[in-house]
């Protein structure tokens, strides 16, 4: 639990609200870390489909669940602020239509 509460304070939110902030603003292209943490949620996205956000809510949920249990405070406040922003983005991620370009593997060598 400790070590998910210092990723999500100190990294996810941080550059959650910094992704959402930049796409909300139409400033494109993203630097490096927004731009991971928006193709990540794009590729969720497709690869699990509906069940992206059903296993989002289910371990936030429960996680949230089990830090008010331990009454661990902070920890319920760092969840709180992410489910809350990590949706926004969502949102701000479809409404500008934002994709990603598949890669493609090509071969070095066009003889071989």
């Amino acid at each position: 639990m400790v070590i998910y509460f210092f990723v999500l304070a100190f990294f996810l939110i941080p550059v959650t609200i910094r992704a959402y902030l930049s796409l909300k603003s139409g400033k494109t292209p993203l630097p490096h870390f927004q731009n991971n943490i928006v193709v990540n949620t794009i590729k969720a996205r497709k690869a699990l489909g509906v069940f992206s956000p059903i296993l989002f809510w289910t371990f936030h949920v429960f996680f949230l669940l089990y830090a008010l249990n331990e009454e661990a405070w902070l920890v319920v406040l760092a969840l709180v602020v992410y489910m809350v922003v990590n949706p926004m983005l969502s949102a701000q991620i479809k409404a500008k239509a934002i994709g990603v370009i598949p890669e493609v593997a090509v071969p070095v060598n066009p003889d071989a």
